[in-house]
C-alpha cells in the first residue's frame, strides 16, 4: 500500500504503517525492545543490553507480536531471525527514520562514565567489561581511577574499603552493596620456589627484592606489611600500578601483595605460605550515581559486574 503519507514506502501493512506512525516515535517499549533484538541478533544479548531479564523482553516482544497479529522472529541456532513481516516491520522503521540519528532507531545510547580503582580493574574486571562492550556495542564508555572526584561525577562506582570500615560513597549513592571480600597474599615467581625454601617471616624478606603497590598504603590493615616496607633500607621498589607490581614479581624476583583468586595469579606466581599476624582483607563496593539509577546502561552495567564477582 502507497499513499500519499506514505511516499515512498511501497507496499507496506497499514497496520505497520499506523503502529510506526504512533508509537515509534513516542516511548512503546515493545516497538524499541524489538529493534533491540534486531540490533543484537538475539534475545539474550538485547535483555543484556536493555537491563532486562530474558523473560521480560520475551514477554514484551510475544505481546507486541500479539498486538500485530502477526509473528516477527523465529530462532535459528541460537539467534533471532526476522520473518517475512519482521523484515517489512524493520524496513519501514529505517524509511521513517532514514534522516535520524541509530539512537532514535535503536533507542538511546548513554555515555557513561565508570569510576573503579586500578586493582579490581585489573586483576577482575578487564574480561567482563570486554563482554558487556562487545555485546553493547553503542556504549560510550569513559574508564576512570577511584580518587575522590572522579567517584562524585561517575555514573557507576566501585570502590575498595576495609572489613566493617563506614565510607561516605555507600551514604552518597543509590543501590550501593558489597560484592566481594578480597583476601592478599605475599607472592612470589613460581620459579624461584622450586628447590627452595621459601621465606617463612618478614625477616626471612631480608635478604629478597620486595615490591609495593603504592595503593595499598591507604589501608590500615595492611600496617603489619606497608611498615616493614617502609623500614627497609634496601631492595623496596614501589610502583603506581597493579599491573607494573605483578611484572616486577613475575620478571624480577620481588616479593609482594597480589590478591588472591586474581587473573595474575595464572601468570607464573605463586602464593608463599602464610607468615603475616593479621588478615589482608578488603572489601568491594557498587553503587549508582542518583542521577544514573535511571539509566537502563548503567544498571546493566551495574548487574554485571555483581554477577562477576559472584561467579568467582
Amino acid at each position: 500500500m502507497s499513499t500519499g503519507s506514505d511516499s515512498g514506502l511501497g507496499d507496506i501493512s497499514p497496520k505497520l504503517a499506523a503502529l510506526l506512525r504512533t508509537q515509534l516515535f513516542g516511548d512503546d517499549h515493545a516497538t524499541r525492545y524489538f529493534l533491540a533484538v534486531v540490533r543484537r541478533g538475539g534475545f539474550s544479548m538485547a535483555a543484556r543490553s536493555l537491563g532486562l531479564t530474558y523473560s521480560t523482553l520475551r514477554n514484551e516482544i510475544t505481546g507486541l507480536e500479539e498486538h500485530l497479529d502477526m509473528r516477527l522472529f523465529h530462532s535459528t541456532g541460537g539467534r533471532a531471525k526476522l520473518t517475512s513481516e519482521g523484515e517489512q516491520l524493520l524496513q519501514l522503521s529505517e524509511k521513517l527514520l532514514d534522516e535520524h540519528s541509530t539512537t532514535a532507531i535503536y533507542g538511546e545510547q548513554s555515555d557513561l562514565v565508570l569510576s573503579i580503582p586500578a586493582l579490581v580493574l585489573e586483576g577482575f574486571l578487564y574480561r567482563e567489561l570486554i563482554s558487556i562492550l562487545r555485546e553493547n556495542s553503542g556504549l560510550k564508555v569513559s574508564l576512570v581511577n577511584d580518587a575522590p572526584e572522579m567517584q562524585r561525577t561517575a555514573d557507576v562506582v566501585i570502590w575498595l574499603q576495609e572489613p566493617l570500615a563506614g565510607n561516605a560513597l555507600s551514604r552518597t549513592l543509590t543501590q550501593p552493596r558489597q560484592l566481594s571480600t578480597l583476601s592478599f597474599s605475599p607472592y612470589v615467581a613460581e620459579r624461584l620456589t622450586r628447590g627452595r625454601t621459601a621465606p617463612s617471616s618478614l625477616d626471612d624478606m631480608d635478604h629478597s627484592m620486595t615490591v609495593q603497590y603504592e595503593g595499598y598504603e591507604q589501608f590500615g590493615c595492611f600496617g603489619e606489611w606497608n611498615d616493614h616496607i617502609a623500614q627497609r633500607r634496601h631492595s623496596a621498589i614501589h610502583v603506581d600500578s597493579p599491573q607494573a607490581q605483578w611484572q616486577m614479581i613475575r620478571w624480577a624476583n620481588c616479593i609482594g601483595l597480589l590478591p588472591d583468586k586474581s587473573a595474575y595469579l595464572n601468570n607464573g606466581v605463586r602464593r608463599l605460605p602464610a607468615f603475616l599476624d593479621t588478615a589482608l582483607e578488603l572489601d568491594v563496593w557498587s553503587g549508582l550515581n542518583t542521577r544514573s539509577a535511571h539509566i537502563p546502561d548503567a544498571r546493566m552495567i551495574a548487574q554485571r559486574v555483581f554477577r562477576a564477582f559472584r561467579s568467582q
